[in-house]
């Protein structure tokens, strides 16, 4: 039995083995067939956004000894009115090593081959001139959302685990179909297109290889890739390039480029090799570019006369970043009539040793005006903003000890027009000079030394600086260059600066740090200005110019990105001993302002104004939102500034007289009289010393409807300003646009006492509820000596209307009128009767008493602003009043029938 039990076991074994490969061939074909649905499904969805069938033969998988799939017949297929497929593709075919992939669980992944083979792209130009190309691109664009949400940068992903043995596509067809030509359609072709790459993997230098035959039987262009070993992201640092390619007719493709380019003929010829080095980011070491390149008989419609363009680059030049060097043994790029021309060679520029050896480089006939008349497409692009002859000349000069390269460009014989910018004519003049040279006391930096002549330019198109032609515009820097160490960004130190606008003249010292790309790119600045004098309301235009060039209509706002000051970090130190701005002359003007992305804060600023002295220490605003969005807190000192001349250029009339000593924190959202009345918030608290409140004389408004009220009484002479006396003290608090006071302004004259409680907007309109106390001195005087009370008599009123135009409204002379009379009758019966008569007389100084506690109590009321309750007070007090009234009259006329025995 045991024998038996031996011969059985390797039929189980090979029947389990049998049904395991029938089990993983069922998976297989099963698997296979659920990855061909899925596919088609997915190719049916991007069908209908296309617009065009997209088909998929079939797919093949294989697990082991290679993970693999083989993906055949592959269609894109026309879209409505085209007759050709966008791209037909016989196979795709990947695999990678199984074990290496189970063992280290998908970490190691070796792809031995991933190849593309017999891939037909058909580019057809229709009936209508465009192309099938075209006509995807603008589906595609259809399908991209209006605003894309950014994305958030994310950490580079560790590809170190991926060998790609081998990267291919072989066979390709790029054909080129003309249907615009009815009949007689053309076919033309780039055929045999391989692309090569070969052990791509972390550490491996990578070197991608491309050969096509263009228009020609054979393959005529071939074009080799060369990077840097690979680093763990297998993002390739390029460090060759060669192009080599074999008197290749351009003429078919013309009806395939863009319209607006309009080739018709040309021929391209190439060989060209360049070794990147540090000219490409993360590269290293020289820069070396030989060979040439010739694209000769280049014809574009639209040509005058049909001239024929040449463009010819013929290079052997080398140049290490790193140092400074710059070898010259031949540069020369034609382009038609105009070329650039080199030689000569630069040692150690960017060390302390600089070597120039008879370098020179030119430009002659760099007109783009000229070249526009053989490459048409030309002037559309430069839409009219520049024509005439560009001066370029850079050449080396100075001694074996001090040696230099000298720079100039001359634009004085160009005509431009950039639009929203600048214009300058022809002649008029527009030149830079510039000096390089190595510089040893800045660590081996670039040193620059650079001056600039724009006074032929017209900036008054910008709608910013209103500078004409033929006004002086000079510019001038001194300092010195550095890239950074890390290969991204540099530093700009200038030692020296100045800018000469108008009959202006700014000095000063900057710095400027440019370090990180992207997101976190950072610009560090530091700048140190200063000028004697500087008008500022001469070099900016105003609102009256830019409606003139505008037609009447405010120039539209640049569209805002709130984070475009993002990594902005410096400060702007600055004196200025006069400056002229919006109407103000302001002295020894000195500050120093900080910024930190769009955040602008102001450390230390100080100016002498209007005959007083303004700190504004604290203030800060954000440039990030839109004007009318911007918040800001304003923190202000005022000493001695006199108000006069402050209120002078801001309200048609004078409003106000003296000097103001005090402080205003206030803080808001955006700039205009609109806006602020919505969100401006703070308060304004100070003195007021020898002020005058200038178009209304109080006293007079007041004493002279009392005088028509009284019979006896005569007018006193007024005036058209009221003193608010040597020292006035105030406090408002402003919200919505409305300065309200704190506290009622009390001050007191030789002629009354004054008290007004309320505000005053932002328009200068007025709303101010008080009394005016009038001395005992001044009824005297207005009753022309009959009556001299003990105390001052109150009369209220209110001031309304614009503070240069206010108005007097609400004065009720009936309270003191009514006292004053009695006062008036006493006194003449204490004249007839003596004894008696001055007893009629402190009844009617009682009811003088009873009237002006009457009006005091209403003075109280309306400081406490009780503004719902006045109405009623008000009524109350005239009905007690009217009572007081009739219990002196029965109290007088009782006296009297007791006196005369009636």
């Amino acid at each position: 039995m045991a024998a038996v039990k031996k011969k059985r076991w390797p039929y189980v074994l090979g029947g389990i083995l049998v049904l395991l490969i029938a089990i993983v061939a069922v998976v297989l074909w099963r698997l296979d067939a659920i990855l061909l649905k899925t596919a088609r499904d997915q190719a049916a969805t991007y069908s209908q956004k296309l617009g065009r069938p997209i088909e998929i033969g079939d797919i093949s998988t294989k697990l082991f000894p290679h993970v693999g799939a083989q993906i055949e017949n592959v269609t894109v297929g026309p879209a409505e009115g085209e007759d050709l497929p966008l791209a037909e593709l016989k196979q795709v075919d990947v695999s990678v090593a199984a074990m290496p992939l189970i063992t280290s669980k998908g970490k190691d992944i070796r792809v031995q081959n991933a190849e593309v083979s017999g891939l037909t792209v058909n580019v057809i130009r229709l009936a209508d001139g465009t192309t099938n190309v075209q006509r995807l691109q603008e589906k595609l664009a259809q399908q991209q959302p209006k605003e894309e949400t950014p994305q958030e940068e994310s950490q580079p992903t560790d590809l170190s685990g991926v060998h790609v043995e081998r990267a291919a596509l072989t066979d390709g067809t790029i054909r080129f179909v003309d249907r615009a030509a009815g009949a007689q359609a053309r076919e033309l072709a780039v055929k045999d297109l391989d692309i090569e790459v070969k052990d791509l993997r972390v550490g491996q230098p990578l070197k991608v290889d491309l050969a096509a035959a263009v228009l020609a039987e054979k393959q005529n262009l071939k074009m080799t890739l060369a990077a840097a070993p690979l680093p763990a992201t297998l993002v390739p640092t390029p460090e060759q390039v060669t192009l080599k390619a074999e008197h290749i007719d351009l003429s078919p493709l013309g009806p395939f480029l863009p319209p607006d380019v309009g080739l018709q003929a040309g021929t391209l010829d190439a060989d060209w090799k360049a070794d990147l080095g540090g000219a490409v980011p993360g590269g290293k070491g020289p820069t070396k570019v030989v060979g040439v390149i010739k694209a000769l008989g280049m014809k574009f419609a639209g040509s005058e006369g049909g001239k024929a363009l040449d463009v010819v680059l013929d290079t052997d030049v080398t140049g290490d970043m790193a140092t400074g060097d710059l070898a010259l043994d031949k540069l020369k790029l034609d382009l038609g009539p105009a070329a650039i021309t080199g030689k000569g060679k630069v040692k150690g520029l960017l060390t302390d040793k600089p070597a120039v050896e008879g370098f020179e480089l030119v430009g002659r006939n760099l007109d783009p005006a000229v070249l526009a008349e053989y490459y048409p497409p030309l002037r559309k692009q430069l839409n009219g903003m520049i024509a005439g002859p560009i001066g370029l000349d850079v050449r080396g000069s100075g001694t074996q000890d001090a040696q230099a390269l000298n720079i100039a460009v001359d634009l004085t014989p160009v005509r431009l027009r950039v639009p929203d910018q600048l214009t300058k004519d022809a002649g008029g003049a527009m030149k830079l000079n510039a000096k390089v040279t190595g510089a040893a006391a800045s660590g081996g930096a670039l040193h620059f030394d650079a001056k600039a002549d724009l006074n032929g330019v017209d900036m008054r198109p910008g709608l910013l600086v209103n500078k004409a032609p033929g006004q002086r515009l000079e510019v001038a820097a001194v300092g010195t260059y550095a890239p950074a160490k890390t290969g991204s960004g540099m530093t700009v130190n200038v030692t020296r600066m100045s800018l000469g606008a108008l009959e202006d003249t700014v000095t000063g010292t900057a710095t400027v740090a440019l370090a990180g790309t992207g997101k976190k790119a950072t610009t560090t600045f530091k700048a140190d200005v200063k000028a004697a004098r500087l008008d500022a309301e001469k070099l900016l235009m105003s609102e009256e110019e830019v409606l003139a060039r505008t037609g009447g209509k405010p120039p539209p706002e640049p569209p805002v990105e709130a984070n475009r000051f993002n990594g902005y970090r410096g400060d702007i130190q600055f004196a200025i001993t006069s400056l002229r701005y919006t109407a103000m002359d302001l002295s020894n003007v000195t500050g120093v302002v900080k910024m930190v992305d769009d955040l602008i804060t102001v450390e230390k600023f100080s100016t002498g104004i209007y005959g007083g002295k303004v700190v504004a220490d604290g203030t800060t605003i954000r440039l990030g939102p839109a004007p009318e969005a911007r918040p800001f807190t304003a923190k202000v000192q005022v000493q001695g500034l006199e108000v006069a001349q402050a209120l002078a250029a801001r309200t048609p009339k004078q409003v106000l007289t003296g000097k103001f000593n005090g402080n205003v924190d206030v803080q808001g959202v955006g700039y205009t009289p609109e806006k602020l009345q919505q969100t401006l918030l703070g308060g304004i608290n100070g003195n007021l010393l020898e002020g005058t409140f200038l178009g209304k004389d109080l006293v007079s408004s007041v004493t002279g409807p009392l005088a028509k009220a009284i019979p006896f009484a005569k007018a006193l002479k007024g005036g058209d300003v009221t003193s608010l006396g040597g020292d006035l003290p105030f406090s408002v608090t402003i919200k919505n646009g409305v300065a309200q006071l704190s506290k009622p302004i009390t001050w007191t004259r030789p002629e009354a006492a004054m008290s007004f409680d309320g505000g005053i907007g932002l328009d200068g309109t007025l709303d101010l509820t008080g009394g005016v106390s009038l001395t005992p001195a001044t009824i005297k005087t207005l009753t022309v000596g009959k009556v001299t009370p003990a105390e001052a008599i109150p009369v209220g009123l209110k001031i309304s209307g614009k503070a240069w135009s206010p108005e007097v409204t609400g004065i009720d002379v009936k309270p003191a009128a009514t006292t004053i009379l009695k006062l008036a009758g006493g006194a003449a019966l204490s004249g007839v009767l003596g004894e008696k008569g001055k007893a009629v007389q402190d009844v009617l100084t009682g009811g003088q008493d009873k009237a002006k506690a009457e009006a005091e109590a209403k003075r109280q009321e309306l400081e406490a602003r009780a503004n719902e309750e006045k109405k009623k007070l008000e009524d109350q007090a005239r009905i007690e009043q009217e009572k007081a009234k009739q219990r002196a009259e029965e109290e007088a006329k009782k006296k009297l029938r007791g006196i005369f025995g009636k």
